[in-house]
Parts: structure tokens; sequence; C-alpha cells
């Protein structure tokens, strides 16, 4: 089964910004992307491109509801249902079902996020009508049977297993567990949690999770506003209008702690982990924040903590950081892998250099290489109907409005050093940043 990359969510990343959504019917032209919006007689909506050069069409869907709203006694519930999504449905069992996308050359899978359940699916046009028709199948009709119902629990729980011993998941829980213990977002799914998992159970949070109005849609290719209306409802139209999901509270970070967190694995190399406060999505200071992470370690071949670390000291491969800006949890993360006898001077610089950003904030040529790279690099994000789809998909689900791909550019431009200086004082303190090592480290 494919599993949605995650580039859906590094666009979300990219996308943020503080407008609401709004209506936009005709919407003006792009260089990038002509976003229409669609909505179908019977009122579910949809971004459209429409682009008849490559026969081919793209849809990307979302349910906001992920992981975080399952059940703790049932954690990985969400996982097993976006795995049953095309293991069958009416009259075609797994293998029928699976022989049939092979002979349409389509392609149908799901995924579930913290947040979100996402979908997409790809289609020839001249087998579009009977690709959609699979779809919709699996909405009004899936099968769950015994066979990849147990199949799929059996892979989460041999997943789980191996995340045992892998250092990212280790170090993911280890930092969880020291700042956001209790919430949601740091409870995990267990054999227990699995393996208690039953077909009416996944079917009930099908209904709750999958509804209209928590529907999100991005289409992409060759298909028209009038040939893709009717589609939406045939789909779409058996699924419940509405339901009632918990509520995923905000997340308050415990006080970071003095001294890393440390998680012992028998590897020649320790992973770091770092994590402090960051910016919200909708906070006007989000473009600034985005352009100062480029500079403190976003650049995958140019930043401080880059040039610092590995350039002239060649202790790690790669070091990077990021924004992570969940609904309900936004920081400022970092990761990169060292010798075990150097974590310790790692973890050291990495301090050093975001205290430095902090006092000194960057030079102009840094905001400018910065603010270069960020908007030149964004046309690359909508080289193929894909692409193109799943990142949008992300912008919907950061609320913003269908002319957004426009726009985006002139945000970066319009961050000023002041700005970018502003937030460096803010939140480059080393001191309230908490390391995670994972590996054999020497202390």
């Amino acid at each position: 089964m494919r599993r949605l990359a995650g580039s859906v969510l590094a666009l979300a990343l990219a996308g943020c910004a503080t407008q609401a959504p709004v209506a936009v019917i005709g919407a003006s032209r792009s260089s990038l992307a002509d976003v229409q919006v669609v909505t179908s007689p019977g009122g579910i909506t949809a971004w459209l491109v429409s682009e008849s050069f490559v026969p081919m069409i793209s849809m990307e869907w979302t349910w906001q509801g992920g992981a975080s709203v399952e059940p703790p006694e049932m954690r990985g519930i969400g996982w097993v249902l976006a795995y049953m999504m095309n293991e069958g449905a009416g009259d075609m069992d797994t293998s029928a079902y699976g022989a049939r996308m092979e002979d349409l050359n389509m392609k149908f899978a799901c995924g579930v996020w913290a947040d979100w359940t996402n979908c997409g699916m790809t289609t020839l046009k001249e087998t579009a009508d009977e690709s959609f028709d699979m779809v919709r199948l699996a909405f009004s009709d899936l099968r769950f049977d015994d066979e990849p119902f147990g199949r799929a629990k059996r892979e989460m729980i041999v997943g789980l297993q191996d995340d045992e011993t892998n250092p990212k998941a280790v170090a993911s829980k280890a930092m969880n567990a020291a700042l956001i213990s209790g919430h949601p977002y740091a409870t995990v799914a267990t054999e227990a949690t699995v393996s208690a998992i039953q077909k009416a159970d996944a079917r009930k949070l099908m209904a709750q999770l999958m509804t209209k109005d928590r529907l999100k849609v991005v289409v992409v290719g060759d298909i028209t506003a009038e040939e893709l209306k009717p589609k939406l409802d045939e789909v779409f139209g058996s699924l419940p209008a509405t339901s009632v999901l918990p509520v995923v509270p905000d997340a308050q970070a415990r006080p970071p702690l003095a001294e890393p967190v440390v998680k012992e694995l028998p590897q020649p190399q320790t992973l770091i982990l770092f994590s402090g406060p960051g910016v919200r999505r909708e906070d006007p200071d989000f473009y600034a924040a985005y352009v100062l992470n480029y500079i403190l370690g976003g650049g995958a071949f140019s930043s401080r903590l880059t040039d610092e670390i590995r350039e002239k000291r060649g202790l790690t491969y790669g070091i990077g950081t990021g924004l992570s800006i969940q609904p309900h949890f936004w920081r400022w993360t970092g990761s990169s892998s060292t010798m075990n006898d150097k974590a310790d001077e790692v973890v050291t610089l990495i301090r050093e250099n975001i205290a430095r950003l902090g006092r000194e904030g960057p030079t102009t040529d840094e905001l400018a290489d910065a603010k270069a790279f960020i908007t030149g690099a964004f046309p690359l994000a909508f080289d193929s109907n894909t692409k193109i789809a799943q990142n949008l998909i992300g912008f919907l689900q950061d609320g913003m409005p269908a002319d957004y791909v426009e726009r985006r550019n002139s945000y970066f431009q319009a961050v000023t050093l002041d700005d970018v200086k502003r937030v460096a004082a803010t939140y480059m303190k080393p001191e309230n940043f908490t390391f995670v090592m994972v590996g054999k480290p020497v202390r």
C-alpha cells in the first residue's frame, strides 16, 4: 500500500499565512497554478487546476482529524483504517480490487497523520470514469475482509517493534515524553492497542472521521469544472454529512531541560534532536521566522549550523532545523548525527550558534540569500500534477485562499532585516531548547 509522502506537510509549513480562507469563483490566473473553486450540485467544494497538456488527473483529499483523535485504548486504528481503503470494496476482494486498479493504471491509497487523514488518486484521462468509481466504491462499500484486516494489524505491530531500535522514533518519543507527556500528540500505539482494534471500531471511526463537513479536495489535470462537479458527488456523496470528534487541546510544553535526555542504543553514531518554542502558523511573525529558520539550519547546503558544524569542523554529514506548526503544538526543531565521542561538542556548538543568532541577528547578505532561495525554489513544487495537488492540499489545510500561490512569495519579500532580528531575539535562546541524544554518547 502506498503511504502518502511527507511533501504535503512540508509544503503546509511553507504555505502558512495569516489570512482566513476566502471563496474565489473564477480565480485570477497564476503562472504557477490557475486555481478554480468548484462546487458540486450536492455542495461539495474542491480546488481545481484544469490542465489538458498531459492526459492524467490527480486528486488529493483530506479530512481534519487524525491519530490525535483516536481512542487511547485503540491507538493505531487510523493507520489500520487507512491501510484498508484499497484492500477491497463491493464485490472485489483485495486481489480483485488491486488487479482492477492495475488494469486502469490508477493509484489510490490513504495515510494518517497526527491531525489529518489524507488520500490520493492518480488516473489516466481515458480511464477516469472507472477510476473515480473505484474510489466511490471504497467509501460506499468498503469490505474489511479478515485477511487484509489481520495483515494490517500485523504489519503495524511489526513497525512498532522496529521503532524500538529506530533512532528517530526513539528520539521523537523521548522528546514528546519530556515536553508533552499525556497529550494526544505524545500518545503512541502499542501492540496491545493495535491488537484490540476490531472491524466494527474501524467502521465507526470511518463514519466519524470521513464526513462531508471536514472534507477538503484538490483536483489537478485533464478535467474541466463541469466534468468534475458530478464526480465530486459520485465519489463523496455517500459520506455522512457531519459527526462529532474529540476536541484536541493545545499542548503546553514543560520547562526545558538543562541537560540532554539520553537514550542508549548500540550504534556508532549519536542522533541529536532539539526543540524549542516556535511560532504559530497564524502569527504575523511566521514569515520572518521561516526566513530565520533558513538562516539557522533550514538551508540544505548553506546555513549557520551547516557552516559551523559540518563545513568548518567535519562533525556531521548533515544538520537541519525546521518550524513544526502542528495545530496544537508549535516548535522550533532540529536534528543531526555525529560520532558518539563528539555528541557533547555538537550540542555545545548548536547552543552557541543559537545564542549568537539571537544576540546579533542575521546579516544583510544572509537575509538576501534566504529570501532569494525561498522564493526562487517555490516553482519547483509545481512541476507535476501530483505535486501541485499535494501542495495545494497543504495550503487548504493551512486555511489559505485559492489565490495563495500567487501571493505567497510577496509575503517573504516583505520580510525586513529588523523583522528577522526581532524574531531572533525572541526565539533564539538556547536555554529554552531541550535536547535528546540517542546512541552511546561519550559524556
